[in-house]
């Protein structure tokens, strides 16, 4: 049956384990809000021989990205108090899979944690502490810091620069992820390069923080952009509280066609209803059609007596 399915996936796992060491590491001891929090993950094998193991992964394999919240367990402390339940797998991301791996007499592997701090109502500045428990292995604690960010709010924008203006080593208010996507510092612009591979995949996009509103509300997008070909939607995000994480309940979809690389300016009035939506993102997005998009501006304006 499924129950005992489940014990004896856990005991093959458990002496898949043994005789390997488990190691945490991070780059960086204070982030700010636009970066992302990815730990670094050894696992070592301490054998003369070499040893088969089962990971836990999140979507796609090739990027190795290890999940936690199962079977892989992720003790956190944020400012001294812990955070029961993390996981960083977010629906309605691809189902995290499973994959056995062979690792060589005394050699070690390096996969990566993400950390996603930001689904959770966690408040910034906070102190995190994490460790990494996994089949009856524990980890080393790391510690880290991150910082809200230091951008600043313009008129009635209710995006951090909204005019790509504002940044040091990265754009405040956004996170970019991609090798694809340049913040253009003196041109004050966010350039997506889209070849023919992440046209017809999975696209291009950075995502802003999160922003607290209140519920129902009614928001104006201002949108300059140009595109060489490809197609854009802007996504406007409402999020909220579902069991205890963030969890996105509303989503507006702006579609904007341009093909011809010239800049044009599009405004769409953007609705919440769900009293339960507590904070908004905005995902600038391009897919479908190889080229290039810019991004020179983005607003969202409240609307008053709506």
């Amino acid at each position: 049956n499924e129950y005992g399915e489940m014990i004896g996936f856990l005991i093959i796992n458990f002496l898949l384990l043994q005789n390997l060491s488990i190691h945490l590491s991070i780059p960086k001891k204070v982030y700010y809000e636009e970066e992302n929090v990815k730990i670094c993950l050894s696992i070592k094998n301490l054998c003369d021989k070499s040893k088969k193991i089962r990971i836990p992964y999140l979507q796609p394999f090739e990027k190795k990205n290890i999940f936690v919240g199962e079977d892989a367990v992720l003790e956190v402390k944020v400012n001294g108090k812990k955070l029961d339940n993390f996981t960083n797998h977010m629906v309605p991301e691809p189902k995290p899979g499973v994959k056995d791996i062979v690792i060589g007499p005394k050699k070690e592997i390096l996969w990566e944690i993400p950390f996603p701090y930001y689904y959770y109502p966690i408040g910034l500045p906070s102190n995190f502490e994490v460790k990494l428990l996994w089949n009856g292995l524990s980890s080393n604690t790391v510690s880290f810091r991150v910082l809200p960010s230091e951008g600043k709010r313009e008129g009635e924008n209710i995006l951090i620069n909204g005019d790509f203006s504002q940044g040091k080593d990265f754009p405040y208010g956004w996170k970019i992820e991609s090798k694809n996507v340049f913040w253009e510092k003196e041109k004050k612009k966010l350039k997506y390069i889209l070849d023919k591979k992440i046209a017809s995949g999975e696209g291009l996009w950075v995502y802003s923080i999160f922003y607290p509103v209140s519920s129902p509300s009614s928001y104006l997008l201002k949108v300059r952009t140009k595109s060489s070909a490809p197609e854009i939607i802007v996504f406007v995000e409402g999020w909220g509280i579902v069991k205890g994480r963030k969890r996105r309940i509303e989503r507006n979809e702006c579609f904007l066609h341009l093909k011809d690389n010239k800049w044009r300016t599009f405004t769409f009035k953007i609705k919440f209803s769900n009293p339960s939506v507590k904070w908004i993102r905005v995902k600038p997005y391009a897919y479908l059609k190889p080229g290039t998009v810019y991004f020179d501006s983005i607003e969202i304006l409240p609307l008053r007596n709506d």
